[in-house]
């Protein structure tokens, strides 16, 4: 859930801070206020493209943050972890930094990742549905896991995921098996050379640094030498400092007598000459270990020269040379392992082809027929919306590979860890137009309202907790606005929703309800945000259904509104 925004230096906007909240919140103002600012903001921060004229004009830099609540997000906390960044906490704040040279910096909990990987942890964090999209919905990969969601067919698309990685493994398998022997006898050759020379070498993990670390001492043991003795001299020889120090302790101890406080003074003199004779006694033993041999220097160049060899052809790291070793023994194992044993995979591919089939046709089955209840739902839903005329399909499609493990309808098709199927949803806006991609149907509006329509009916499918719709109303009023207003105070039931609207059937349904308007900072202008209360919710309401001169019959409508919100139950619901 979005739990804060934070904008400075963006587009017209200097500092600004908005604190949202669960249910319906409404954003409101008049045309030019800002209210498309602050979802290009909540976009950017989010992943979207940025440029250097969103900055504010006399700042270098434009700053963007927000701050989610992941504590219900499972795949999010996921995503962290695999990149390295702390998750621990409930809260996560993304961060994006637009600089007026054209760099950018984007952070996940203070820790820097590239823009696409923002983009990625944003998909499961919150949809924008708008002008200014950053939808989910229209990208046609996320199309069959809301169908597989929707029809709760997840147990089946596991079962098709595990037979599908039976089936490579198998595939990989008999890959080793299925080579000519010229083939064969050279995978043989190499693979033993390999095996030989690593084990040969006999690596060590931690080794390398070890042998770099010892390297820059032998370069430098002459002048290790030169500098120790110099300092071991000066503290121990003839005159020494511990001769000196103890020459001035011994003195001090025959006036202690005298005056008790030279005592305290001697005792810190004694700390200081017992530390100062072990340093001496460490500089005696390591000028006596310092190694001048050429015969060292030149094994030890010769071990990192056999390791810089074997990185270029095994991997990059000890541990990856050690790893190129285990895989090439196994891959004698299998070519060694005789017809009998290729034989048996093949038996065993046989048997996972047909269960895969199984499996899989069984799955394509049950997508077709949640998509026809996915069809019927949403269209009925459009229909409450006031696009009564929009026709929404489920297209299912098999990929034909003369070389896939599927046998169907005379036809082979490839097989995917998803199954068969490639599913997308189009649309026809207009009576007797073609289905169309979704990105490539309606308008800005109308694009809001299908995803509102799409929303409310896959909600337990779909794992984002907060939904953002800009320009929902355009093109519409009267009872359909109303419709749209219930319709979203139920989808933020169980949802956070933000709405940006000029509608006041919507706004009155609000659970937060923030004013943009602009305003001054010194000279210049700059948008501001303000939360507002009840009093303040009904004036506001008053002036969208009256314009600015708010009379007392429209504030009389405001609060009759108002009061009324969500007292009706929602069509279609």
């Amino acid at each position: 859930m979005l739990l804060e925004l934070k904008i400075k230096n963006f587009v017209i906007i200097e500092d600004l801070a908005i604190s949202f909240g669960k249910g319906l919140n409404v954003l409101t103002g008049e045309t030019g206020a800002g209210k498309s600012i602050l979802i290009d903001a909540l976009s950017g921060v989010l992943g979207e493209k940025m440029t250097t004229d969103m900055i504010r004009s006399g700042f270098e830099k434009a700053t963007l943050e927000a701050s989610f609540d992941i504590s219900t997000a499972p795949q999010v906390r996921q995503m962290l972890d695999a990149s390295g960044i702390d998750s621990d906490e409930d809260t996560l704040i993304l961060r994006r930094e637009l600089y007026s040279s054209g760099k950018g910096r984007s952070f996940a909990n203070a820790v820097q990742i590239p823009a696409s990987r923002l983009r990625e942890i944003s998909d499961y964090l919150i949809d924008i549905h708008g002008q200014n999209e950053h939808q989910n919905i229209v990208k046609v990969a996320r199309h069959r896991e809301l169908l597989d969601g929707f029809g709760r067919l997840e147990e089946e698309v596991q079962k098709v995921r595990a037979i599908h990685a039976r089936l490579q493994d198998l595939k990989d398998r008999l890959n080793s098996f299925e080579i000519d022997e010229r083939e064969k006898a050279r995978r043989i050759e190499y693979n033993t050379f390999a095996i030989r020379e690593i084990e040969a070498a006999r690596l060590k993990l931690g080794e390398e640094e070890e042998l770099k670390n010892e390297s820059l001492l032998l370069a430098n043991s002459e002048k290790l030498f030169k500098e120790i003795n110099t300092s071991s001299r000066l503290m121990g020889g003839e005159g020494g400092i511990l001769q000196k120090l103890k020459t001035a302790e011994q003195g001090l101890s025959k006036i202690t007598q005298y005056d008790p406080e030279i005592a305290g003074m001697l005792d810190s003199i004694k700390q200081a000459l017992y530390s100062l004779e072990d340093a001496s006694v460490y500089l005696r033993d390591y000028e006596k270990n310092i190694d001048f041999s050429p015969e060292r220097i030149n094994q030890v160049e010769e071990r990192l020269s056999l390791m810089s060899s074997l990185r270029k052809k095994y991997g990059d790291t000890v541990q990856d040379i050690l790893n190129y070793a285990d895989r090439a023994r196994k891959e004698l194992d299998a070519i060694n392992s005789g017809e009998e044993e290729m034989e048996r995979l093949k038996t065993e591919y046989r048997q996972a082809v047909r269960e895969a089939k199984d499996i899989a046709l069984r799955l394509s089955d049950k997508r077709k027929e949640a998509a026809r209840r996915l069809e019927t739902m949403v269209m009925k839903e459009l229909a409450d919306l006031g696009m009564a005329g929009t026709q929404f399909r489920v297209s299912i499609q098999r990929e034909v590979d003369p070389n896939g493990e599927i046998e169907a309808d005379n036809k082979r098709y490839a097989l995917y860890p998803h199954g068969l199927d490639r599913i997308e949803f189009l649309l026809s806006a207009n009576a007797g137009e073609d289905l169309r991609q979704l990105r490539k149907v309606a308008s800005g509006g109308e694009m809001s309202r299908i995803m509102l329509a799409i929303k409310n009916v896959i909600l337990s499918a779909d794992i984002v907790e907060s939904l953002i719709f800009d320009e929902v109303d355009a093109g519409i009023g009267g009872k359909v606005a109303e419709i749209v207003g219930k319709k979203l105070k139920s989808l933020a039931a169980n949802r956070q929703v933000l709405v940006v609207t000029h509608l006041p059937q919507i706004a009155a349904m609000s659970d937060n309800h923030f004013s943009v308007l602009k305003g001054k900072t010194g000279e210049r202008i700059t948008t501001l945000v303000k939360q507002l209360n009840a009093k303040d919710k009904i004036r506001e309401i008053a002036r969208m259904l009256a314009g600015e001169t708010i009379t007392d019959l429209s504030m009389k409508h405001a609060e009759e509104m108002v009061r009324n919100a969500g007292r009706s139950a929602v069509p279609g619901r």
